[in-house]
């Protein structure tokens, strides 16, 4: 008898958030993100070719600064 009354109050409840969600997302539209992506052609063996224009001094790059985990999703589809 206690599991009867357990179970229609968890599944009360379960109805009832679903009710107050339903009517929250049709009170507040959904705003979708202003971000813009572009795709970029990779060569085969997953470099991009880079056109630097506007420069005025020369351009130091160690590579031994850059973040590991910024290959994280090349090495991932790999």
């Amino acid at each position: 008898m206690k599991t009867d009354l357990y179970t229609k109050i968890i599944l009360t409840i379960i109805a009832i958030a679903l009710t107050v969600n339903l009517f929250k997302a049709s009170i507040t539209p959904a705003m979708a993100e202003s971000k813009k992506y572009v795709t970029l052609p990779v060569n085969p063996d997953g470099s991009i070719n880079v056109n630097i224009n506007k420069t005025t001094s020369p351009m130091e790059v160690k590579l031994t600064d850059v973040d590991r985990n910024a290959f994280f999703i090349y090495q991932q589809y790999r």
